[in-house]
């Protein structure tokens, strides 16, 4: 979908093309230098990787993806052996034979053993639940990350919105002052009754009051903007810069339909799908613990009591085995099988809600396209008469209020218009939220970092 010349093409969609190339990620920006210039908002990777730094949300899931590493690591290890060892036989009493000299240091052996488990069927499941766990954890990391980045995007536009508001409002304002001062002129002459007058002057207290109000907006969007990257974010250089940022991220080329390589591109949905294998994995691990593991001990002894004919020398090997008859993995299988079930139900939720935000938001381009069209039309107009009442008053032909009333008209729609870019760019935030098209995190990076 395609807006019309009121919003400009840009370098948006080349842009957001290179951000999306895998490993296309510079290095981290330390704190040190993490400050936001007005020429950032352009690059987006800047604002992903202050974001990636300094966004406490983000920050936590991104420890969470060391964590699940450390459980996988976990998983691949033996347990521990055991070593155990043992001074039996001690003599209490008479001893066997009678009389026998130094019972203490002729009576008792001295036995030194090791033990292994050996896990029987479960290492496998274990070992795969816990490495699709840390794929569903490097994924819901990018999710994380992705819903700050898009918040954070909106923050900008905000900004970008309230400051061409403004910046409208402000010329507003200076006409406002001069119509007024013309009403006040002609007012004492006579020429126009006092009741224009205070109507003129209540039209330029709305105006200031709705400057005020746009100044307030833009103070709070970038209060806002600060929050999530820890720093401050700066006005842009210019209203028209704040409306050329705005016009050329709402041109972007987005998809208008869902499609399977959106669906694997998304990764809340890469995050369901590891969680889906994890808890498959856990559920074959839950009913192979009715499966029960094998303790092997390797020992040796030295017995001290060869007056009674004892092996002075002896190796022993053993083996333990639990019975699993009370409990045998049915408490881990219920919580699995929940686990299974709750993932299959939120992807198949989430894609369909990922479906229909994704077809509202190119349904809301097009509308917004039917509006430009028509406020280009009354702009050409309103441009066009200005311009005739303009040149008109220079010679003469029409009275300078009548041409700070059409300037004012002009005006008026440019403060729409501003309106309507802050609108287009919503909503293609919205599309691209959806479609996933934002540029990806070094989750790897960072877990090799860890």
């Amino acid at each position: 979908m395609r807006i019309p010349t009121l919003l400009p093409r840009g370098r948006v969609a080349l842009s957001a093309a290179i951000l999306l190339l895998p490993g296309f990620w510079p290095r981290a920006v330390s704190a040190d230098t993490a400050l936001l210039q007005a020429a950032d908002y352009d690059n987006e990777r800047t604002l992903a990787e202050l974001l990636w730094e300094h966004s406490p949300d983000v920050i936590e899931a991104r420890q969470q993806v060391g964590i699940a590493g450390s459980e996988l690591t976990k998983a691949r290890l033996f347990p521990n052996p055991q070593l155990d060892a043992g001074w039996n036989t001690i003599p209490i009493g008479r001893t066997n034979p009678p009389n026998l000299q130094d019972p203490i240091g002729n009576v008792p052996n001295y036995t030194v053993g090791i033990s292994e488990l050996f896990e029987l069927a479960k290492r496998g499941p274990r070992q795969a639940a816990a490495a699709a766990q840390l794929e569903s954890s490097r994924a819901a990391a990018a999710a994380v990350f992705a819903d700050r980045y898009f918040e954070l995007l909106r923050a900008v536009g905000r900004i970008a919105t309230a400051q061409v508001r403004e910046g409208v409002l402000s010329q507003q304002v200076a006409e406002g002052a001069r119509l007024l001062a013309l009403e006040h002129a002609r007012a004492e002459k006579g020429e126009v009754a006092g009741m224009l007058v205070d109507r003129s002057e209540t039209e330029q207290a709305r105006l200031i009051a709705a400057q005020g109000a746009a100044r307030t907006e833009l103070e709070t969007a970038r209060a806002e903007c600060g929050a999530l990257v820890a720093t401050e974010c700066p006005m842009f250089d210019s209203a028209d810069a704040a409306r050329r940022y705005l016009r050329q991220t709402a041109t972007a080329e987005l998809p208008a339909g869902w499609s399977t390589e959106i669906e694997a591109r998304r990764p809340d949905l890469s995050a369901l799908g590891s969680a889906l294998r994890a808890a498959d994995q856990q559920v074959t691990l839950a009913k192979r613990q009715a499966i029960p593991d094998v303790t092997v001990r390797f020992g040796y002894m030295y017995d001290t009591f060869v007056e009674a004919g004892n092996q002075r020398n002896s190796l022993g090997l053993g083996m333990q085995v639990p019975l699993p008859v009370f409990n045998h993995g049915q408490a881990e299988l219920e919580a699995a099988s929940a686990a299974l079930l709750r993932a299959q139900r939120a992807r198949t939720a989430l894609v369909a809600s990922g479906r229909l935000t994704l077809e509202a938001g190119a349904r809301e381009r097009d509308l917004i396209a039917g509006r430009v069209t028509q406020l280009q039309t009354a702009l050409a107009n309103a441009d066009r008469l200005r311009k005739t009442m303009e040149g008109a008053a220079q010679q003469g032909g029409m009275s300078q209020v009548d041409v700070l009333l059409a300037r004012r008209r002009y005006q008026e729609l440019m403060l729409e218009g501003a309106e309507l870019d802050g609108d287009a760019y919503d909503a293609a935030l919205k599309v691209r939220q959806a479609a996933a098209l934002f540029p990806r995190p070094p989750v790897e990076v960072e877990e090799a970092k860890q």
